[in-house]
């Protein structure tokens, strides 16, 4: 995303958009991909956790794996 378009919340709401039709469509979760030059920090803050990680790719960066459990009604204990 462009410098001048990041921390207006655009990439927030879209991908609350996004989890929420997941959520819609019967998802209990979702996972990306990302680089350690990228947006890792950005996914961590809206819940999503590393649960693999490819060290030196490329060369001298790591290739991250996220996810994030959805909460759905049927999942919380009464």
């Amino acid at each position: 995303m462009p410098e001048t378009l990041r921390r207006g919340g655009i990439g927030r709401r879209l991908m609350a958009l996004a989890e929420q039709e997941a959520i819609d469509r019967g998802c209990r979760g979702a996972w990306l991909t990302t680089h350690s030059f990228q947006a890792r920090g950005f996914y961590e803050r809206l819940g999503y956790e590393a649960f693999g990680i490819m060290d030196d790719f490329p060369p001298g960066h790591s290739f991250i794996f996220l996810r994030k459990r959805f909460e759905t009604p049927g999942d919380l204990a009464s």
